[in-house]
């Protein structure tokens, strides 16, 4: 029998002596992976491995049950998710723009010290070299660099492989003159291929949803610098065996994911439709505004359920897409934000409005009222990553229909963005669902204070640079390089993560102090399932 256990409460303790008043060698989270070095003694208490410490936990404190794990790293301005399913298979949706997730999958799976075969001069048929690390699933939500440039080193890395590549359909490739089809409008500035017109609709035409259609569209173009396609050429040319494929609400849930052995994720976006055209029918997405609005609102978006637990993964959704995605799943008939924009309007007026407007506001409020009720069977969810980084692109009765009693940001030092932008922090928590909704930031979660770890990470970056300029042989700087490296991906991993486990039952969500409370590393939120209720709350400290 293996000796891997998981732990099962919300945190423990592993403490240096079989006894609960001993030191603490380590503060373990709901999840966290531990191996038995002996057996428990009478009390129970077993000798593990956890976190690269050894110590004593109780029996009652572990399982052989994997809970899930869903990380949202600080990979800066953009998105950055990773997922550890029960039965160990990895999922990441985007990873930002820069190196920070490939930096955390380096500290978390230990690919530079991985031996593989056929790499870094490791011989195929060395008995200690290993398969490279697969990552089952990646989602690309949409096409923004963002959410997707992060990508590109670790396709190319060769210490892993992937099976599957999810993006929305939408593609950005050269779009010359002579590429362009006479049918079609082209937008000035685009490159997202063209529009045919349906009534008074635009949608896009040049979708790329197959495998066999992505892999011919990326060999078309073998030396282009648009960075989308060099990702998909890039995992293309590393994992020969990748199915990628596009994902809209036609899939209903995101294929290989089904219960219980998994949670499902139910697509909710994009919504196309079929469109016919010079003999021709394909599914297409409509022309929300610009690229930029129609590559963001057509994000690819799940209500993942495991257990009792829902979250809400997407990308970058805008006020367009939330009136679209509203009509589409049935909430309304109209325009959720103009609903909204009227209702506001007449609400300012105050005391000067006439009877004739406390009537239309009335109906106005009714309207509203129906929309979320019927909104809230589709998007309602106790957790919610929130769309677009905290920006202000958001109609509030959106955010009621999602009532989440958690949000999550994930957001950069992109300070033109100023994201989470202060009205968005107001309405996650005004229109949350419990007396305290929580919000949690990734870029809130790091300190920059002076004293922080951040000032010290950068004096021990510098040292590590002076002791490689000092090195007297290529070896003994490479070896300092390396455990450079291997502390910056480890620092990436540790601060700023937003962190939620659950076994579908029993739910926390937590982040990395970086100053410690005595023998305390982590700060933990559980969020408590109300039967009389059916649904989470958070219970804040001192309860209410």
């Amino acid at each position: 029998m293996s000796n891997i256990r998981y732990i099962k409460v919300r945190e423990a303790f592993l403490r240096s002596a079989a006894d609960p008043k001993s030191a603490a060698e380590n503060h373990l989270l709901l999840g966290d992976w531990l191996e038995l070095t002996g057996v428990p003694d009478a009390a129970g208490w077993t000798p593990v491995k956890a976190r690269g410490d050894t110590g004593f936990l109780h029996q009652d404190d572990y399982g052989t049950t994997r809970p899930m794990e869903v990380n949202f790293v600080d990979i800066g301005q953009g998105d950055g998710c990773h997922i550890v399913l029960p039965d160990d298979r990895v999922l990441l949706i985007d990873a930002g723009i820069g190196t920070n997730m490939a930096r955390f999958l380096s500290w978390r799976y230990n690919l530079r010290g991985r031996q593989v075969k056929g790499v870094d001069g490791v011989d195929a048929n060395d008995a200690t070299a290993r398969d490279p690390f697969t990552i089952d699933t990646v989602v690309m939500s949409h096409p923004d660099e963002d959410h997707y440039g992060g990508l590109t080193p670790i396709f190319a890395n060769p210490k892993l492989r992937f099976n599957r590549v999810f993006h929305n359909g939408i593609v950005e490739r050269p779009m010359t003159a002579a590429a362009q089809i006479a049918s079609l409008t082209y937008a000035s500035g685009e490159d997202i291929g063209g529009y045919v017109t349906v009534g008074s609709e635009k949608y896009l035409w040049d979708m790329v949803h197959d495998d066999a259609a992505m892999k011919a569209l990326s060999a078309a173009h073998p030396t282009t610098t648009k960075r989308l396609l060099t990702a998909f050429r890039t995992v293309i040319a590393n994992s020969p065996n990748v199915q990628i494929q596009s994902l809209s609400v036609r899939d209903g849930s995101m294929p290989g994911y089904a219960a219980p052995a998994a949670p499902v994720f139910t697509l909710l976006g994009p919504v196309g439709q079929n469109v016919s055209s010079g003999g021709q029918t394909r599914y297409c997405l409509k022309k929300l505004g610009n690229e930029g609005v129609t590559k963001n609102g057509h994000s690819v978006v799940f209500r993942m359920t495991f257990g009792k637990l829902s979250m809400l993964l997407g990308g970058d959704l805008n006020t367009e897409a939330e009136d679209h995605l509203a009509q589409a799943h049935g909430a309304l008939t109209g325009s959720l934000s103009k609903l909204w924009q009227d209702a506001v309007k007449l609400h300012r007026k105050g005391s000067t409005r006439t009877a004739a407007e406390n009537a239309k506001l009335q109906q106005l409020t009714v309207d509203l009222d129906a929309a979320v009720t019927a909104g809230r069977a589709t998007f309602r969810a106790d957790i919610a990553k929130a769309c677009h980084h905290g920006s202000h692109h958001f109609t509030e009765p959106f955010l009621q229909m999602i009532d989440a009693s958690a949000t999550i940001i994930s957001s950069g030092d992109a300070e033109p963005h100023s994201h989470p932008r202060p009205d968005a922090l107001g309405a996650f928590g005004k229109y949350g669902r419990g007396i305290r909704p929580l919000i949690f930031s990734t870029e809130l979660a790091r300190s920059t204070r002076e004293s922080s770890p951040l000032s010290r990470y950068v004096t021990i970056i510098e040292g590590f640079r002076s002791r490689i300029a000092a090195a007297t042989s290529d070896a003994q700087r490479a070896a300092i390089t390396k455990e450079m490296e291997e502390y910056r991906d480890r620092h990436v991993a540790v601060y700023g993560m937003i962190t939620v486990r659950t076994d579908g039952q029993l739910v926390i969500i937590a982040q990395k102090l970086e100053e410690p409370r005595g023998a305390t590393k982590w700060d933990i939120h559980e969020l408590v399932w109300n039967a009389a209720l059916n649904e989470y709350e958070y219970h804040p400290k001192g309860g209410h």
